[in-house]
């Protein structure tokens, strides 16, 4: 498919991020739309997981699509646009984090005192009763976790991320990442039991 083509509004939501991104760099707002929809709660979540300042983290949202509408025309993609938006927005949300000497430490002297994991609202305000339960087995399980294993296991197992994409995302080497889910998933299981249910659990919680 030519991303050059322009596209309609019925098409626009079953086109995959690569021809999305080709159009939208050609100045096509369905298209910026579409991407921002699609990827901006899962942003939202992850900045929340990090420091749970949502003022500071819609303002984070906006200013980075904000720069990728304006800089559109020369901007390029290493990977995957998923990737590329949180590892853009990550850097931004750090940076403004320091800017404002809140939570500076915890992100570069203390990394593991950083990122609680917690369901997204909605998950808890729509989950039945056996959901709720299983949400609250899981994030108990969780808080047994480091929070560095915590950050690996969102990026990895609920935004689709490779290791070497979580790997440049937290800065870590991919020899470091696997050992960071390898550790996680073990506590996970002595916790949980259930290898299986763990797989539930996990997209029970996938925002």
């Amino acid at each position: 498919m030519n991303s050059e083509r322009i596209i309609s509004t019925t098409e626009a939501g079953s086109l995959d991020d690569e021809v999305l991104w080709g159009q939208f760099k050609s100045g096509n707002e369905l298209a910026f739309s579409v991407l921002y929809k699609r990827h901006v709660n899962r942003l939202f979540n992850y900045g929340m997981h990090n420091c749970r300042d949502r003022e500071l983290v819609k303002d984070c949202l906006q200013e980075l699509f904000t720069r990728l509408w304006s800089k559109r025309e020369t901007l390029g993609v290493a990977g995957s646009v998923n990737y590329y938006l949180f590892k853009s927005f990550r850097r931004l949300l750090i940076s403004r984090l320091i800017a404002n000497r809140k939570f500076a430490l915890p992100f570069h002297d203390n990394p593991d005192s950083m990122f609680e994991f917690i369901p997204s609202i909605e998950d808890t305000m729509i989950a039945g009763e056996a959901k709720k339960q299983q949400l609250e087995q899981l994030k108990v399980s969780f808080n047994a976790l480091t929070k560095r294993q915590r950050e690996a296991i969102f990026l990895k197992f609920f935004n689709e991320l490779s290791y070497h994409e979580v790997s440049s995302i937290m800065e870590l080497n991919v020899d470091s990442v696997y050992n960071l889910i390898s550790k996680a998933l073990t506590v996970l299981k002595k916790k949980l039991k259930d290898t299986g249910f763990i797989l539930i659990l996990l997209q029970a919680f996938q925002v």
